[in-house]
């Protein structure tokens, strides 16, 4: 299947690469079955609850307090990411997925940067409502944002070493999945 794809940003070796809707057969219901919680974090040395539900699969993982084990795929995913190596030739090993409720729930600036993260590529696919990403760089504090529809996939290449992104609240009340695919590296 050829897909659309427009690239939205580019600077040096970064590279923000947009699908728009290319993985509309799935519907939000389908990520039901995940294993959501909702996890204590750590954000300048105090401990909040994350602003939304999460779940991880693939190799051990730990970012801002939060310890993920080793886990296997969910079936419900193994189909996506074989698509997504199939659309743009990335095949993750890990999965971060985000359960925004609705518009209270959110996701404050941060970059996917820990050293177990490959940093070339981390795919992010929406389902659901909505939901406008912003990006941030960190140096020049330059800002832009993306709306994210149901169904569309966004690549940030090599973006996570000079960018943040959020996940601002907004005035909605229908539910987003978004699946963050990404490479840990394994020793």
């Amino acid at each position: 299947m050829r897909l659309n794809k427009t690239k939205l940003y580019q600077k040096d070796n970064a590279i923000l690469w947009y699908f728009p809707r290319a993985f509309t057969s799935y519907q939000i219901d389908d990520f039901n079955s995940l294993p959501w919680q909702q996890n204590p974090i750590r954000v300048f040395g105090k401990e909040y609850l994350e602003p939304r539900l999460t779940c991880y699969f693939g190799p051990q993982y730990t970012y801002s307090s939060v310890s993920w084990p080793a886990r296997e795929f969910a079936e419900e995913l193994v189909q996506i990411r074989n698509e997504l190596f199939e659309y743009v030739g990335f095949l993750s090993n890990a999965v971060l997925c985000n359960y925004y409720r609705n518009g209270a729930d959110s996701m404050g600036w941060h970059a996917d940067n820990e050293p177990e993260i490959d940093q070339q590529i981390i795919a992010s696919v929406s389902f659901g409502a909505t939901r406008k990403m912003e990006f941030r760089h960190i140096q020049t504090k330059e800002r832009f944002g993306v709306e994210l529809h149901h169904g569309d996939v966004l690549i940030m290449e090599n973006f996570q070493n000079s960018w943040q992104h959020a996940i601002f609240k907004k005035k909605v009340s229908n539910p987003r999945v978004n699946l963050t695919f990404r490479r840990i590296i394994t020793h």
